[in-house]
């Protein structure tokens, strides 16, 4: 029979980790990201089972094995064949697993122990399997404080597996919708673009270089997505412009170049009416993106912030990419030139904040120039 301290003791225990689990459930709420939600998973392991590392590996697949790159004290990614191991095991059977006495375990593997010197001495693997019954991967404990593993432990892992089964699951789908979403925005611009002769890394570079500048003005996760998404679809109303125009090699006449700024309003009427956020704002990147800061650029002659601050961005990125990208009249510009006539056309061609945060952003934007080339 347990002694008054004892079953205080107990209930304190307990108490203390239903607190860690609504703080867990709470966090794991608000995160869609695939790798947030594997480190709130995985933090909130390590508290509640009350061990020294918790890992959670996700089952791909495609190459039928099994992945993490959130484990505690392990920086580089682990994967691990479905059927090999204490995780392999515990996914493949979709049992739970306590081995307080790794090294004598047939299952256990201890080449990852030999190669980062980290001695294993207990583990508890629990399978991921969401309400719907699908297994999505395993939950990994590592050596328990004080004495082993057990049962009860046992039991708030299965807890905790079970949430953090769906929210991986759900997490997966998000990301898989996201690409897709991606892919799709991607390549209805390349669409768009196409009789231009743009390249698709013209249009990755600009999207992405116009979400660093956003990112640097402060805007939050969400908006600056939008924006990276919304960018690609700048010259969408080319789809307007006839042929003999838009392809022509010599310089357009001011008529033809009266008809080639029509692109901006083609593009807004191809995107106004749709109520998806992106699209909106890919609305008004169509329309505005030729805009200037003092007022003398089309198609309204809009002056400061009357023009969309997402315009803004995408035109200053759209003229830094043009600049350091090749073209049949000229060849790149070096990167201190372009940054030069950029900084010259503050507060006349570009909104003199966003020029700021470019100059901020120039480090990565050159890191993604280099890495997606010029053409």
């Amino acid at each position: 029979m347990l002694s008054e301290n004892e079953r205080g003791r107990i209930i304190s225990k307990n108490k203390e980790k239903i607190e860690l689990f609504f703080e867990f459930a709470f966090e794991l709420g608000s995160k869609r990201n695939i790798d947030d939600v594997l480190k709130v998973v995985a933090d909130s392991a390590k508290k509640i089972l009350d061990c020294d590392r918790a890992s959670i590996f996700v089952y791909n697949k495609e190459t039928s094995k099994l992945w993490t790159k959130v484990a505690h004290g392990l920086e580089q990614k682990i994967e691990v064949d479905q059927n090999i191991g204490i995780v392999g095991w515990v996914f493949s059977n979709r049992k739970p697993l306590i081995v307080n006495s790794p090294y004598s375990d047939p299952r256990f593997n201890p080449e990852t122990d030999k190669k980062t010197g980290y001695r294993t001495k207990s583990i508890i693997a629990v399978p991921l399997i969401t309400y719907s019954g699908n297994a999505v991967g395993v939950l990994e404990g590592i050596n328990k404080n004080g004495e082993g593993f057990t049962d009860d432990d046992l039991e708030f892992a299965r807890v905790l597996a079970v949430q953090a089964a769906n929210a991986i699951e759900n997490a997966i789908l998000y990301e898989e919708l996201k690409k897709a979403q991606e892919e799709i925005v991607m390549r209805l611009s390349i669409a768009a673009e196409f009789r231009d002769s743009t390249t698709y890394n013209h249009l990755v570079r600009m999207s992405l270089y116009s979400y660093l500048i956003a990112k640097e003005m402060g805007f939050d996760d969400l908006w600056c997505e939008k924006l990276k998404l919304a960018a690609p679809m700048h010259d969408i109303g080319k789809l307007g412009i006839k042929d003999m125009i838009l392809l022509k090699p010599a310089k357009l006449t001011d008529e033809e170049f009266e008809e080639m700024k029509k692109h901006t309003i083609y593009g807004y009427e191809i995107l106004k009416d749709s109520t998806i956020d992106i699209l909106k704002m890919a609305s008004n990147v169509a329309l505005c993106h030729h805009e200037k800061y003092d007022g003398t650029g089309y198609p309204r002659g809009l002056k400061g912030e009357e023009i969309p601050i997402e315009a803004r961005i995408v035109a200053v990125a759209d003229v830094f990419d043009a600049l350091t990208s090749r073209r049949p009249y000229k060849e790149p510009y070096e990167i201190e030139h372009a940054v030069e006539i950029i900084e010259k056309d503050s507060g006349k061609h570009f909104d003199p904040k966003v020029v700021q945060a470019f100059k901020k952003a120039l480090p990565e934007m050159i890191k993604i120039l280099k890495k997606y080339g010029v053409e």
